[in-house]
């Protein structure tokens, strides 16, 4: 089955056969650093052309069918086309690739300046003849490719600042509104804050103690909670940040993409991320659906939260101190 679930009425490579990878990286003919390359993470980092002017990235590509597949099946005449798209841009560009050797092609997928903002997304498919027709789609590489023409490190992880302030203290209208919560998510602009109220006596002691027994237990619990709700709000965010049309979404880049993409396969496990976001606007706007999709996002939540781990942890830890309590006749 492909990456995107679509079924196919011939026969297809296994997805996970394919396999995408970007060798090197050159702007405006300047090899640059393989450590902004990331094979684990998929992305390739390009922050730092926004501080030159640049016409041209060059990326060498190379895609490789895994085992013995490709001879097995009814395909014949197999090849291979990387594919670069810009969502925001609406640019989508397919280069042919050259084969060199069974199993694998390899060539140079060009990005031009006056194309791309933000970031692009390369992937790769390959097709052939099968069953007498010329061109048809018989793989899609696992996992595309970021290229981030924003990010620093090539990784699709993005921290959540944490910052402690006083919600009594009234200089801070947005905090001082809730001056009993013990925290806040803050989920605009370009980089998501959880605000912890230090006027919530105990609450800093806890989450910055490294004691034992029920003060973990509770530090667990309340870290739990805090990410949680710190995932509910950042995916409602990023819900509304992203947009439709009739042939595909429009991914919102940025933080909230990574987001998307990374609680949407907890939200609708049997769609493709680019279905599963279609589905969340279509039930988001569409008037029907909102209380089980957001049932879901709590679910996915919980999830990046592994908050049925922890809490079934810290349940069990008190009840061995309440055990132990009660042999000790405490």
């Amino acid at each position: 089955m492909s990456r995107s679930n679509v079924a196919y009425p011939y026969p297809v490579l296994a997805a996970s056969d394919v396999e995408l990878r970007v060798d090197s990286v050159e702007v405006d003919g300047r090899r640059q650093e393989l450590n902004l390359i990331s094979d684990r993470e998929q992305v390739v980092a390009l922050h730092h052309v926004k501080k030159q002017r640049w016409s041209s990235i060059i990326l060498q590509v190379t895609v490789t069918v895994r085992g013995d597949e490709l001879d097995e099946g009814p395909w014949e005449q197999p090849d291979c086309v990387a594919i670069l798209r810009n969502r925001k841009t609406h640019v989508r560009r397919s280069v042919p690739l050259d084969p060199c050797g069974r199993g694998t092609w390899s060539g140079e997928v060009e990005m031009y300046s006056d194309e791309h903002v933000g970031r692009a997304e390369l992937d790769a498919q390959l097709v052939a003849r099968v069953e007498g027709v010329e061109g048809r789609v018989i793989g899609t590489a696992l996992r595309r490719w970021t290229v981030d023409l924003e990010a620093k490190r090539p990784t699709k992880e993005r921290s959540i600042r944490m910052v402690w302030r006083d919600f009594t203290d009234e200089s801070d209208p947005q905090l001082s509104a809730c001056p009993d919560s013990p925290w806040l998510v803050e989920a605009a602009g370009d980089e998501p804050t959880i605000f912890l109220n230090t006027a919530v006596e105990g609450l800093r002691a806890v989450l910055e103690g490294s004691g034992g027994g029920a003060e973990k237990a509770v530090r667990e619990t309340l870290a739990t909670q805090i990410a949680s709700e710190a995932w509910i709000c950042l995916f409602n965010t990023a819900i509304y940040a992203s947009s439709a049309d009739e042939e595909e979404p429009t991914w919102p880049g940025g933080w909230q993409e990574d987001v998307l993409r990374r609680m949407l396969p907890d939200v609708f496990p049997d769609l493709s991320p680019d279905d599963a976001l279609k589905e969340a606007l279509q039930r988001r706007t569409g008037g029907h659906g909102g209380g089980d999709l957001q049932m879901r996002i709590n679910v996915a939540a919980g999830r990046q939260a592994m908050r049925s781990k922890k809490i079934t942890s810290a349940l069990r830890a008190l009840v061995r101190i309440g055990d132990a309590g009660k042999e000790s006749g405490v």
